[in-house]
Formats: C-alpha cells, structure tokens, sequence
C-alpha cells in the first residue's frame, strides 16, 4: 500500500465557482476568499413555498409512501396559490424524487421514499460547480465514515449489531455474480449508518457512496479487490460486534483507504476529475 495520503488534500489550481458563505459579512468573508460572502437572500418564489408547506404537510401528517397528495384544486385554496405555481411546486419535488405525479383519472401526486441517490445527484451539481474532485470525495468518507463505525460499536447493543450485520457477512464466495456482490457489499455499509440512528449522517454517508458507486466503481469494477474487500467487512463486524471501538474504527479507515488507494493508483486520471453532475 502507498503512504497514506492525508485527510485533507492540498487545493488544487483555483477552478469552479466561489463557495459563498451565507452567515459571513461581506468584511469577515473577504478574510476567507474573495466574493465568499453571500448577499442577502432572495425572498422565495409561491411555488418554492408551495412545496415547503407540501413537504411539511408529508411529514406533519405522517404520510407514508404510497400516500396521495390533495387534490390539485384543494392545494390552490389551502396554500393561497396559483395553479402554475401549484404545478411548479410539485415539479420541484418530483425532480428531486419525494413526489411521483400520476397521470390520468386517479392519478396525482404521491409520496415516494426518502432515497439518498437523490441527494447524492443534486449534491453532484455543487461539487462540480465548486470545482471539488473525486479525491475530495474519498478523503470526506475516510472522515466520516470510521467516526460513524466508533460510535455504532459503543453505543448500539452487541446482539442488535449481531442481527443486522449477520446477513451481509457470508462466507466468501469466488463464483457471485458482479451485481450481488456490490448488492451485499453496499448493503453492508448502509446496515451501519442504519445502526447509528442518526438520519443526517445516513443521508449523507448513503450519498457518498452513492456518488463512489455510481461514477468509479461502476466504471471502474472493484471484483479484482472482492476477496479483501469480503475479508474486511468480516473483521470490522467481529470488532463492532465484540464492542472494541478503536479497533473497529481503524480497521474501517484501513478498509476504505485499501480501496481508495487502489482507485487512486490505477485509475489516477479518473480519480482526479472534477466530480460529475449526474
């Protein structure tokens, strides 16, 4: 293994747009980068505010998927609203995956679930325009992710960590199909944000992944890396489940720096592209 690159990686030549930070005065932003600090707000159009008040009422009313939504005319009466701006609002929350709008009699809109591949696309959209590549990427999940393994192996209860990694620890299997394998791989990942009950960090850590999966991985196959990378998870989920923090956060960061490091040296030009929207 090549030596270990650090955390955070040295800025590369200035490329993208400036990050603006909203709660920096203009006078404090001009200490971080020039044009950091954001103007002031635009109000919000009827139609962003159509869906804000839609998703409030989802959660509010403890929809679940599958649930429908009021009625095109009862929204417009409810939220004071324009049909256009009605029609606008859901567009807005079909296009980031909360909403399905169903054509024909019957039809309207109806909540879906809360995927992480949606926010991991919208996310690819600023990274890009901030200029971030795919080593920033992987050095953001060798942060968060061994943080999370920790604090899973301390506080989650030793049969329950038991229970939900047993089923994505199988023996290794030389002969499984490309598909089943990233199935059982991922699945073991998001069975530990699970664990953590915390839905910010599983969003986020659900996003991550889906960004390395879907524009490396994919791209790149990781089946050549099957067997350490099945042998990992079997060590990493002996540490967690027998309570040794430490080591099982270590053991993590190995993991993912093993992986990291094998993109980053066969795949040098890939890793250092900007990160795609997509």
């Amino acid at each position: 293994m090549t030596a270990r690159r650090p955390a955070t990686s040295p800025r590369r030549a200035r490329a993208g747009l400036p990050i603006r930070f909203s709660l920096v005065s203009e006078e404090d932003g001009a200490h971080l980068e020039p044009l950091s600090a954001g103007e002031a707000p635009r109000p919000p159009k009827m139609s962003e505010v159509v869906a804000q008040r839609t998703v409030a009422d989802i959660v509010d009313g403890n929809l679940q998927v599958g649930d429908r939504l009021p009625p095109e005319s009862e929204m417009m009466q409810q939220y004071g609203a324009s049909r256009e701006s009605v029609r606008e609002g859901l567009r807005l929350l079909e296009m980031q995956g909360l909403i399905t709008l169903r054509r024909g009699p019957g039809g309207g809109p109806v909540v879906t679930s809360v995927d992480p591949r949606n926010l991991a696309r919208t996310s690819t959209l600023f990274f890009h325009l901030a200029g971030a590549d795919y080593n920033e990427l992987f050095d953001a999940w060798l942060l968060f992710e061994p943080a999370l393994v920790r604090h899973v192996t301390e506080t989650v209860d030793r049969a329950e960590k038991k229970r939900v990694l047993a089923p994505f620890l199988p023996d290794f299997q030389p002969d499984i199909e490309r598909e089943q394998f990233m199935s059982r791989s991922n699945g073991f990942h998001a069975a530990i944000c699970t664990m953590s009950g915390n839905r910010v960090l599983t969003m986020i850590l659900q996003a991550i992944s889906h960004i390395v999966v879907e524009h490396i991985v994919r791209d790149l196959d990781p089946l050549a890396e099957r067997q350490e990378i099945s042998d990992d998870h079997v060590v990493i989920a002996r540490a967690m489940i027998d309570g040794r923090a430490a080591r099982a956060q270590r053991l993590m960061a190995e993991h993912i720096e093993h992986l990291v490091t094998y993109y980053r040296q066969h795949f040098p030009d890939k890793v250092d592209e900007y990160v795609q929207w997509r």
